[in-house]
């Protein structure tokens, strides 16, 4: 079964909400790669981080107590992060098939500037 993009980007943000890591592992693949942007002014992972347990457990940090949504990043299907109306953070997607093989996570305060005005 082929989710596409859009719904399977949709079934990520569902888990994020819920904190079920079992479910978002479940759409991300055993090799996934995380990169996270945090420009170097935030307490964030600036290595790759590789493999489901350690790309699930990124994106849910970056959910925790904050709204998800579903929208265009970068011209393509991704989630706005927003912790009351400040977007906290961005997520692209690389997908094949029904995993998510790779996650970029833009944390980084000067290109989330055009987010927040």
């Amino acid at each position: 079964m082929n989710l596409g993009r859009e719904s399977l980007v949709a079934r990520v943000a569902e888990a994020c909400e819920r904190t079920d890591a079992r479910a978002l592992a479940a759409l991300v693949h055993t090799d996934a790669v995380a990169l996270i942007d945090s420009g170097g002014d935030l307490i964030a992972q600036t290595l790759p981080v590789s493999g489901a347990d350690r790309v699930t457990a990124e994106l849910l940090a970056l959910a925790a107590g904050a709204a998800t949504t579903v929208q265009a990043v970068n011209g393509v299907t991704g989630l706005v992060v927003r912790r009351g109306i400040r977007v906290v953070g961005i997520v692209a997607f690389d997908v094949e098939g029904d995993c998510v093989t790779r996650v970029w996570i833009t944390v980084n305060p000067l290109k989330l500037r055009r987010w927040n005005n």
